[in-house]
């Protein structure tokens, strides 16, 4: 089997598939070791965004720490690689490496748990009504992004 790998750099590839994919793994510093979590993730301003739910690990997490999110895309055997009869598998993935943090800013809150109902849902969120918990947000202040595709034949 031959892999051919390529790297993008191109943040606006980078920013349309991440907006794209739903899903990714986590991977955290906790005060004793790191763990992966599969999550689902909003990206924006350059940045991921994801609600824990087990608050547990959220108090356990090393904030100030650098974490990685993969988000991954199997993108089969459509676009380029279609044509090519030898084609076994095409992924797309994005890494972004950087610091985790909470947040604090309420405005940021809100506007990220108005883009993670719509992104799920595919809807707003009443502006009067008060959504119920998602869990505790954090986000990966992003200090590298790139993409990566990898085609094996």
């Amino acid at each position: 089997m031959q892999i051919k790998v390529k790297i993008i750099r191109d943040l606006e590839i980078i920013e349309k598939e991440l907006n794209s994919i739903s899903t990714g793994v986590l991977a955290i510093p906790f005060e004793e070791n790191f763990e992966q979590i599969a999550a689902n993730f909003v990206y924006h301003n350059k940045n991921i965004f994801v609600f824990l739910q087990n608050k547990e690990q959220y108090r356990n997490i090393k904030f100030g720490s650098t974490a990685k999110f993969t988000a991954i895309k199997d993108v089969g055997r459509k676009g380029k690689a279609a044509d090519d009869k030898n084609t076994v598998y095409n992924l797309f993935y994005v890494s972004v490496n950087g610091i985790i943090k909470k947040v604090e800013e309420k405005k940021l809150k809100n506007t990220i748990k108005q883009s993670f109902i719509q992104k799920y849902s595919g809807r707003l969120i009443e502006t009067d009504s008060k959504p119920k918990s998602l869990g505790k947000l954090l986000f990966i202040d992003s200090e590298e992004l790139f993409a990566t595709e990898e085609i094996g034949s």
